[in-house]
């Protein structure tokens, strides 16, 4: 009674996407996401790294992406009953989704998400045929078997109930977006952080020389020296989790301005577990995150 008085007045169905008002579609969209996400986790990370990962980018337990190609395949395969066209469309589908997200991602958070370099077939690692040829199957599954099964599950949810939880996964899951955007931001920034206390190391370092050419014989490296700061003052500690997560998470994650960096991070952090990256010891110096400097013998 509550519920009714609530949504009285209200439309639950002010549009239809593939058979499914909004409510409907934002619960199929999560419900997809959700599977990409276990997938990423089980299926992907085992045969990558042999152990389960959470590979999400975002902090709940959903891949988007998925929920995306997912019902835009959905609309497009409607109509279409043979089992190869149903592979055929859903697979250039699937490879025209991920080259503009891949593409996307990498101009504005200058990073590779995700690389198929050592797949035969791909186009710049952005795409391959194996991964579409997967996807395509796993899009045939979804269109056969899954979808259908789906919309009966909903089928059984009240319509008001329907409507307010589709209210309360757009809140949680754009929060999320906001924060996990935040966080991606901030580490490219760290890489740039790392890069330009490289840089202005380097070149304190040939200004020596350069004032000292004659004696360059009685100069030797130290290994222990200062410590750079690279990380900026007042970080959300839960951001550096999350980043921290990320990183050794999804091992294909790359910054393609500061090359390199990536992994000598993913070293630190594979060896400091737990610890947060504004914590570098002079184990980090060493291993070379941070420049050490020289000073006369």
């Amino acid at each position: 009674m509550v519920m009714d008085f609530l949504t009285d007045g209200v439309s639950l169905s002010p549009f239809m996407v593939c058979g499914m008002d909004f409510p409907q579609l934002t619960i199929a969209m999560l419900i997809y996401a959700f599977t990409g996400w276990i997938y990423e986790s089980t299926v992907y990370s085992i045969a990558e790294q042999g152990k389960l990962m959470n590979r999400g980018c975002f902090i709940g337990p959903y891949c988007p992406i998925y929920a995306v190609i997912s019902i835009l395949n959905l609309y497009l395969l409607r109509g279409i009953e043979s089992p190869v066209k149903i592979m055929i469309v859903s697979s250039l589908t699937v490879c025209a989704v991920e080259y503009i997200t891949s593409w996307t991602l990498e101009k504005v958070f200058n990073a590779r998400y995700w690389d198929y370099s050592s797949y035969p077939l791909n186009i710049n690692g952005r795409i391959s045929v194996p991964s579409g040829v997967f996807f395509g199957l796993a899009i045939l599954f979804l269109v056969k078997l899954y979808h259908p099964a789906v919309v009966r599950f909903m089928a059984q949810i009240p319509p008001n109930i329907r409507y307010y939880a589709s209210i309360g996964i757009w809140v949680v899951f754009l929060s999320d977006a906001v924060f996990t955007t935040i966080s991606m931001c901030n580490l490219n920034k760290k890489c740039k952080e790392i890069y330009d206390a490289i840089d202005k190391y380097s070149e304190q370092q040939l200004d020596k020389i350069n004032s000292k050419a004659g004696k360059l014989k009685k100069f030797r490296m130290v290994r222990r020296g200062q410590k750079l700061v690279v990380m900026a003052k007042g970080v959300n500690k839960k951001i550096v989790e999350v980043e921290t997560h990320y990183l050794m998470a999804v091992r294909d994650f790359q910054s393609t301005k500061y090359p390199g960096m990536i992994d000598q991070m993913r070293r630190v952090f594979s060896r400091k577990a737990g610890e947060s990256f504004d914590e570098l010891s002079d184990e980090d110096i060493d291993d070379g995150i941070v420049p050490d400097t020289q000073e006369e013998e």
